[in-house]
């Protein structure tokens, strides 16, 4: 799967990294709206139906501006006898020409400008709203897809809570800026735009009373928009907080039972959820000022139309008619105003969300390929060069220097912390050496195309992780087009069968999230024919017998016995039945020193 990140991703990297701050998020002041113009090439495929909306718009905008000249006729025509040509006469021409027939027409064309206007008010929403439904599926795919890319020193670094926030609420936050930004923004736009054109036409003097008082609105929208802009960043890094205390919670929920700790759980839930109740409390209190205060300015260009308007009627200078319909273009662009206030909100959480999004994306990948051919399997020949790996607080491996011929087996063996699993996980690709290389058959592993290394390379972890579905679907996991005759052989082969064949329905029977229900070592078989489907040539095991009774133990291994042959295989292990798989046994010490490599006697 190939993830796209717009707007060159790698550049803003470099940059994004000097200037965090403690919520995760860069520190600077830029517009609500360029936060979202980040993802513009997403819009590109979308090109077509945002088009037809803003041209929908457009003639919903026709239709508004047309609607208060049928009362502007009746007062003229009928109630001061002013008469005029125009289309609305030519009609009721048609019709004789009479008083009644000129109501008739003003009624009807009222009826038919709101039905229009209506039309293409569906049909506008119609399409822009999709388009935003689909850029924002992308833009979640995306994301998602990115999050599971990312190398696992940046997962070290972050809660699951926090991520499963980011790639869940943010994006829906970006979903609703969009929909806002399509549904509400850009008629707003076009209205205000549209209508300020008309009024200036109609009677540039009463537009320019009217219009005066633009900057006062703009300098009040900008004042409030920098608050909740703000504001909504520090709640959605509150929010990110609060859903990695509850995922963290829920995850330990066994220890808090044991220890019955629920009272100081809930203390410390209080915290985060009071910091985020303020940070809400502000959010609501920004948005009810915003719009009495736009509201309060922008009256002060009606007032100044009505008096002096009202003046030139009473003087001759204009028509009661231009007067009616400049004040309902008035009237009219203060309902746009109040929708871009009403969207301030919306918009600065949704930049905060998209910075955090961008936060993401903004991170380096890594296994991006070298750029050269790669055989379809390697010998399985391994060598560290003087690896070294420092998490940030201090150096876990300083010149590790370590040779594996192909079909090896090797034992590491050492004392806890000595750095055994992190060798195992450099081998795996897992993380970047701080220094050294680590090669598979010449190539630097770092370096290899992530999916293509893990054909090379298989792990048994020292809990096997099982996923939602059911068995062969969680044996099919390296290998997803497997046939039901090669899984039904792994199976055989890693004694898994020894147990599905007491389920309801076999391989076919579903398990839950984590293999609840399965014992550690039922689920460690499963991790094993998890690798024999792989058939990878290199085999990584870390301490796959740990915390088994005698029995499992003793499956467990019996299955491993049949893993091994012909591959190069590393293990961590304490236990004596492992040992005896190997064919050399590695003492690592703390730092990477190796002390002695014995081999194995048979």
């Amino acid at each position: 799967m190939h993830i796209h990140w717009p707007g060159g991703r790698r550049a803003a990297a470099s940059k994004s990294t000097t200037s965090e701050v403690a919520d995760g998020l860069p520190r600077r002041d830029i517009g609500t709206l360029r936060e979202l113009w980040r993802f513009k090439d997403y819009a590109r495929p979308e090109r077509a139906p945002l088009l037809g909306g803003v041209a929908m718009r457009g003639l919903q905008l026709a239709a508004d501006l047309a609607a208060p000249w049928p009362l502007a006729l009746v007062i003229d025509d009928l109630l001061k006898g002013d008469k005029k040509r125009g289309v609305l006469h030519d009609v009721a021409d048609w019709f004789g020409g009479s008083a009644v027939a000129m109501l008739i027409v003003a009624a009807v064309s009222v009826l038919l400008i709101t039905a229009a206007s209506g039309l293409f008010d569906y049909l506008g929403d119609k399409l822009m709203n999709g388009a935003g439904e689909r850029i924002t599926a992308k833009i979640r795919s995306d994301v998602f897809g990115y999050v599971e890319r990312l190398p696992m020193a940046y997962h070290d670094k972050q809660t699951i809570g926090e991520l499963t926030s980011r790639v869940v609420s943010d994006t829906s936050r970006i979903e609703s800026s969009l929909l806002d930004l399509f549904t509400d923004l850009i008629p707003a736009v076009l209205t205000l735009v549209g209508t300020a054109a008309v009024l200036l036409s109609v009677s540039w003097q009463l537009g320019l009373i009217g219009l005066c008082v633009a900057p006062l609105v703009y300098i009040t929208a900008l004042h409030f928009a920098r608050l909740t802009r703000r504001n909504a960043r520090r709640k959605r890094a509150a929010s990110g907080d609060l859903t990695g205390f509850v995922t963290e919670s829920l995850q330990g929920i066994r220890t808090t039972h044991a220890f019955g700790n629920q009272a100081r759980q809930d203390e410390l839930f209080g915290t985060s959820n009071e910091k985020l109740l303020r940070l809400g409390l502000i959010s609501v209190d920004l948005s009810a000022r915003f719009s009495p205060a736009l509201q309060t300015v922008s009256a002060l260009g009606t007032a100044g139309v009505l008096y002096v308007g009202g003046y030139g009627a009473l003087h001759g200078w204009w028509q009661v008619g231009i007067l009616v319909v400049v004040t309902t273009y008035l009237k009219n662009m203060l309902s746009p105003m109040k929708t871009l206030a009403k969207l301030a909100p919306s918009f600065t959480q949704g930049a905060a969300s998209a910075e955090r999004i961008a936060a993401i994306l903004d991170q380096p990948a890594e296994h991006l390929g070298i750029g050269e051919a790669l055989p379809a399997r390697v010998s399985g020949r391994l060598e560290l060069c003087n690896v070294g790996l420092d998490y940030g607080r201090g150096p876990v491996l300083d010149g590790l220097n370590l040779v594996i011929d192909a079909g090896e087996r090797i034992a590491l063996l050492g004392d806890n912390g000595a750095g055994k699993s992190t060798t195992m996980s450099l081998i795996g690709g897992l993380y970047r050496p701080t220094s050294g290389q680590v090669l598979l058959d010449g190539f630097s592993v770092p370096d290899l195309p992530e999916h293509w290394l893990h054909q090379q390379i298989a792990m048994v972890l020292q809990d096997t992780f099982l996923f939602a579905g059911t068995l062969a679907d969680n044996l099919r996991y390296g290998r997803p087009d497997a046939t039901d005759e090669e899984v039904a052989r792994v199976a055989e082969a890693a004694l898994v069968s020894e147990f599905a064949d007491r389920l309801p329905n076999g391989l076919d029977t579903t398990v839950a999230t984590g293999g609840v229900g399965l014992s550690g070592g039922q689920r460690q078989r499963v991790g094993i024919a998890r690798a024999l489907l792989v058939d990878a040539p290199v085999v990584l095991l870390d301490e796959p017998t740990a915390g088994l009774d005698v029995t499992a133990e003793e499956l467990v291994v019996q299955a491993l016995t049949y893993l091994v042959k012909g591959r190069t295989v590393i293990m961590t292990t304490h236990q004596p039945a492992l040992t005896r798989l190997a064919t050399r046994t590695v003492h690592l010490r703390r730092g990477g020193r190796i002390e002695e490599e014995l081999p194995v006697p048979t």
